[in-house]
């Protein structure tokens, strides 16, 4: 009997001892749990941050690009007006390349040809000029206005 109770006292002992360590195996299994949970929590929060300055960016990408496209059709707009008003200067020189034709003098005959050379060659530049990229309408244009400065004095020079 004796034994018997100290078999009893020894497997109390012992299962006393085992609650004990899965006790502080189930408190220390919370503690990382809770731990997880606030690392779960952080990056949540980081990555709803994150989601926040990516949808601003995406809003301001998205006004830039508004603001690109709507320069882009500016400048579509002033080249077809710049051309349109290209096209009635030139046909003014036109005009007046005509009546130098109408003298029947050898001087006027060779100045006509040597005008209507350079007139075509204006013309050509013209009709390729709503090709010519953004960054080199300015140069564009100053060449093509002082092109048709040139012409049009020599052509009334010539009219004198």
């Amino acid at each position: 009997m004796r034994k018997l109770i100290y078999c009893s006292i020894f497997a109390a002992a012992l299962a006393s001892g085992a609650c004990k360590k899965s006790d502080d195996n189930m408190k220390s299994s919370g503690d990382q749990m809770q731990k997880a949970q606030e690392d779960v929590n952080d990056k949540s929060k980081d990555v709803n941050k994150e989601r926040k300055d990516y949808d601003k960016e995406r809003k301001d990408l998205d006004h830039a690009q508004g603001d690109l496209n709507q320069a882009r059709a500016d400048l579509g707009a002033a080249k077809d007006e710049y051309l349109a008003a290209a096209r009635e200067r030139l046909a003014k020189i036109d005009a007046r390349i005509n009546e130098l034709a109408a003298r029947t003098d050898a001087k006027a005959k060779g100045e006509v040809a040597e005008l209507k050379v350079r007139r075509d060659e204006l013309s050509k530049r013209i009709d390729v000029a709503r090709n010519t990229a953004a960054n080199d309408w300015d140069a564009f244009k100053k060449d093509v206005n002082d092109s048709f400065d040139k012409l049009e004095n020599d052509v009334n020079d010539a009219l004198k």
